[in-house]
């Protein structure tokens, strides 16, 4: 019972909105660092992800309209001129 008493006094116990704010803003403070932890970690692998994809290094210029095409392509996919 000792347990049930002591609670029943924090319950009476007035609470200083100084000490609310304080907790709350360290709570809120804890959740944003994190978010923002987050947020940095999923761009950079976003940018790594983009940045590590395979360019197209064989890669030709249509004649008629200068629209890049695949080497092994006969006609332009843009104009549809035969290459």
């Amino acid at each position: 019972m000792p347990e049930r008493e002591s609670e029943a006094k924090k319950e009476d116990e007035p609470v200083k909105l100084e000490d609310a704010a304080e907790e709350t803003g360290a709570i809120i403070g804890k959740g944003v660092r994190k978010t923002w932890s987050v947020m940095k970690s999923f761009g950079k692998g976003l940018v790594d992800a983009v940045d590590s994809k395979e360019k197209p290094t064989d890669v030709t210029v249509c004649p008629h309209c200068g629209a890049p095409t695949a080497p092994e392509s006969s006609f332009c996919s843009e104009c549809g001129e035969k290459l």
